[in-house]
C-alpha cells in the first residue's frame, strides 16, 4: 500500500508539472500558427506515438461495440470539442487565467460525478463549489468592457463542462482497458475531426511554422498529450475521480508563476481575487473528501 500510495503522489505530482506549463506552450505556439490547425497536429503526432508504442508492446486493443463508443465519446468530449475552445480562448486571454478558469473543473465534475456516479456531494463540497461560482463572478466583472476577453473566458468554462463530462465517463466506463490503448483511438478521432474543420477555416500550413512554435506543439504531443494523459488515466482507475480533479488546485498557481517568469504576465487585482476564491474553494472542497487508493491493477 505504501508503495502504491507512493506511486499515486508521484503521477499526481507530475501531471501538475507538465499541464501546469502546456498553457504556456500553447500561448506560444499560437503566436504563429491558428488554434484548430495547431491543437489538430498536436493530436495527429500524439496518436501515431500511441499506436507505435502499443504495436511495440503488443497491447492487446479491444474491438467491442462498448470500447470502440466510449473512443469515440472521449475522441470528441474529452479532446477535440475541449481543446479547440482551449486554444481559441487562449488568444484572447492570458495563459495564467486559462489555467485558473479550467481550475473550475473538480466542481464541476463533483456535480457530474453525483447524478452519473451517485458519489456523495458534501456540505464541504458544495460550499466549496458555491466559492468556485463565485470567483468566476468576479473574474468575470473584471473582463465587461472586453467582449472577446469575455467570450475567451465562456470558451474555457463551456471546454471545462465538456472535460468534465468525458472524465466521469472515464471513470465509470474505462477501468477494464489499459491506459495507453484506451488513448489510441480517441486522439486518432479528435485528430482527424479536428483536421477536417481546420482545411477548409483555417488553410494554414504546418509545414511553414517555425522551429519554437514546432517545439511547441511536439512538447504539446510528447508530455501533454501522451504522457500526461496516460499519467491521468492510470490516475483515474485508483483514485476517487473527484480527488484526481484537485490537482487542478497546484496547476492553476504554478501557471501562473510560469506566465509571471516567462511572459510577463501580470494578474489584475480582481481577477487575482476571483483566483484566490475558486483556489480556496478547491481547498475547501478537497479536505477530508480523500478515499483510500482502490486495487485496480
Amino acid at each position: 500500500m505504501r508503495s502504491q500510495a507512493f506511486l499515486v503522489v508521484g503521477a499526481f505530482a507530475l501531471n501538475c508539472l507538465i499541464w501546469s506549463s502546456t498553457w504556456m506552450a500553447i500561448k506560444i505556439g499560437l503566436r504563429q500558427a491558428p488554434p484548430m490547425t495547431t491543437v489538430g497536429v498536436r493530436f495527429a503526432i500524439a496518436a501515431a506515438l500511441i499506436s507505435a508504442v502499443v504495436a511495440l508492446w503488443r497491447l492487446d486493443v479491444p474491438r467491442s461495440r462498448a470500447f470502440v463508443s466510449l473512443s469515440v465519446f472521449l475522441g470528441v468530449c474529452h479532446l477535440a470539442v475541449p481543446y479547440t475552445l482551449v486554444y481559441w480562448g487562449e488568444q484572447h486571454i492570458s495563459s495564467g487565467l486559462t489555467a485558473v478558469l479550467y481550475s473550475t473543473m473538480p466542481f464541476v465534475v463533483a456535480l457530474m460525478a453525483r447524478v452519473i456516479l451517485h458519489d456523495p456531494l458534501s456540505l464541504r463540497k458544495l460550499s466549496g463549489i458555491a466559492a468556485g461560482i463565485g470567483g468566476v463572478c468576479i473574474i468575470f466583472s473584471d473582463s465587461i468592457g472586453s467582449g472577446f476577453e469575455a467570450r475567451g473566458m465562456a470558451a474555457i468554462l463551456v471546454s471545462v463542462f465538456f472535460a468534465s463530462l468525458s472524465s466521469v465517463f472515464i471513470k465509470k466506463h474505462s477501468a477494464a482497458y489499459h491506459p495507453i490503448v484506451s488513448l489510441m483511438i480517441p486522439f486518432a478521432v479528435a485528430a482527424v475531426l479536428i483536421g477536417a474543420f481546420a482545411a477548409p477555416i483555417e488553410r494554414s500550413n504546418p509545414l511553414r511554422y517555425g522551429g519554437v512554435t514546432w517545439a511547441t506543439i511536439l512538447y504539446l504531443a510528447v508530455a501533454g498529450s501522451f504522457i500526461a494523459f496516460a499519467v491521468f488515466f492510470w490516475l483515474v482507475k485508483r483514485v476517487d475521480i473527484t480527488v484526481v480533479s484537485y490537482q487542478t488546485f497546484v496547476i492553476p498557481i504554478l501557471a501562473l508563476l510560469w506566465g509571471w517568469l516567462f511572459m510577463g504576465e501580470t494578474v489584475s487585482p480582481r481577477t487575482g481575487l476571483g483566483s484566490a476564491v475558486i483556489l480556496v474553494g478547491i481547498a475547501i472542497a478537497t479536505l477530508g473528501t480523500h478515499r483510500r487508493v482502490g486495487s485496480g491493477g
